[in-house]
């Protein structure tokens, strides 16, 4: 079978002062019949967040300078 995503938007501030939240989102679409294996995201080569629905635990996050996940 055909295995299909369609990447919808992802939304990633172009700017932001040090210190100031900023939200990531990125939003799919998958085929009827397939299943998200995996989300990650980078910065500067480096993860720094990951989902995979079928892990346990399901989010993890990675030290990164620059970065913080809440």
């Amino acid at each position: 079978g055909v295995l299909s995503l369609k990447l919808v938007r992802v939304s990633v501030p172009q700017y932001k002062v040090r210190g100031d939240p900023a939200l990531l989102e990125c939003e799919y679409e998958l085929g009827s019949d397939d299943k998200l294996y995996s989300v990650k995201w980078y910065k500067d080569n480096e993860e720094f967040y990951r989902y995979v629905p079928r892990s346990d635990p399901v989010k993890h996050s990675y030290r990164v300078e620059g970065v913080r996940v809440v």
